[in-house]
């Protein structure tokens, strides 16, 4: 239990770390056409994917700690 809270701890750091670092893309560039940015608005696309890998991978490990508790608990 306390493994797992661990973990969600840091999902949740990293999680705040990438909205930290978006934040600056989020603010349009003063004086600048809509036209001009050329990839910035994908920055946003993968924000999401990585984000939703951090949530993915959290919850996998989380299950394979739980099923491994379980088999320790059902060999005993």
């Amino acid at each position: 239990m306390l493994l797992s809270k661990r973990l969600l701890r840091r999902c949740a750091t990293a999680l705040l770390g990438l909205l930290i670092a978006a934040t600056p893309a989020l603010a349009q560039m003063p004086g600048q056409d809509l036209g001009a940015q050329t990839m910035r608005p994908y920055r946003f696309v993968f924000i999401a994917y990585a984000i939703a890998w951090i949530l993915v991978f959290g919850w996998v490990v989380s299950v394979a700690r739980r099923l491994s508790h379980l088999a320790r608990r059902l060999e005993e």
